[in-house]
């Protein structure tokens, strides 16, 4: 009796324990045909991903409450958060972390795909719940969901140059450009930062950041305390970083630099023409003396 009684004791603790971190629940609310079928595949991509990105992000000892999904027509998305997001937003996590909602009218139509959307904004919501009160900059935010649902390709740190501006870390704390061109340079500039970071600080280096943070109750704080440099040392150095990689290309693909270059070119193809087009005739003209020296 007394060992059933041990048993049954340890059950009510085990069910009354904070849910742990690596077996985070996700509800799914669907309630149209084509909202089911994504509904499916957003749980099969958690099930088999959901552990891993968790542990990637969320410090060991933090426990996380569970994530609410919900998959709604584009009117009601819209009325419900078309003042937060850009025109072309089809996915949206809110603080502290425990709802997730999508588009399930254009998702399929705009962005990377519909799992892909949901494991970028599933990572929003593990950060804000493993932050706690403290406030992540926005690029680590979106660098880290970039990173986890694999929006990365190794064109992206070129392309962020391309356009002829690499905007600072600094001015990537806050809220994004809403322009399309511009949102996209801020978030992939925000995946090279957070490449940047784990090189600088080793792998593991978000997780341990977020968990100083969190408990510290502010970022700056912590990420010192987490990498021993300043967040603003760090944001100099990644600028820096940046401009010694891709300088080239931003004096490159300026307007007036690329003009010079295309002229230089023009002329020192028209000059290599010339030279040999002026070997050819003195070849032809050699060959015609020679013709007409002979008996």
């Amino acid at each position: 009796m007394p060992r059933r009684r041990s048993i049954l004791l340890l059950l009510v603790l085990l069910a009354a324990w904070p849910v742990a971190a690596a077996t985070v629940p996700l509800v799914v609310h669907a309630d149209t045909p084509l909202s089911q079928a994504l509904a499916r595949d957003f749980r099969a991509a958690w099930r088999d991903h959901g552990a891993a990105l968790v542990a990637d992000l969320v410090p060991a000892d933090v426990a996380l409450d569970t994530v609410h999904c919900y998959i709604l027509p584009g009117e009601q998305f819209a009325r419900y958060f078309g003042d937060r997001l850009p025109d072309w937003g089809v996915g949206v996590a809110l603080p502290p972390g425990k709802l997730v909602a999508v588009d399930h009218e254009r998702i399929s139509t705009v962005g990377p795909g519909p799992v892909t959307v949901f494991m970028h904004e599933m990572t929003h919501a593990l950060l804000y719940q493993a932050a706690g009160a403290a406030q992540l900059p926005t690029w680590l935010h979106e660098g880290a969901a970039m990173r986890a649902s694999g929006e990365w390709r190794v064109a992206d740190s070129v392309a962020v140059v391309l356009g002829g501006h690499v905007p600072s870390l600094a001015s990537l704390a806050g809220a994004f450009p809403r322009g399309g061109a511009g949102a996209q340079t801020a978030y992939r500039t925000s995946l090279a930062a957070v490449t940047f970071l784990e090189r600088r600080h080793g792998p593991g280096a978000l997780p341990r950041i977020v968990a100083a943070a969190r408990r510290l109750g502010d970022f700056e704080r912590g990420f010192e305390a987490a990498t021993g440099e300043t967040a603003d040392r760090f944001s100099r150095e990644f600028d820096g970083s940046m401009r010694r990689r891709f300088g080239w290309v931003l004096l490159l693909f300026r307007w007036p630099t690329m003009f010079v270059i295309l002229a230089v070119l023009f002329m020192v193809g028209a000059v290599r023409k010339l030279v040999l087009a002026r070997r050819a005739l003195a070849r032809d003209a050699a060959a015609e003396d020679e013709r007409q020296a002979r008996p």
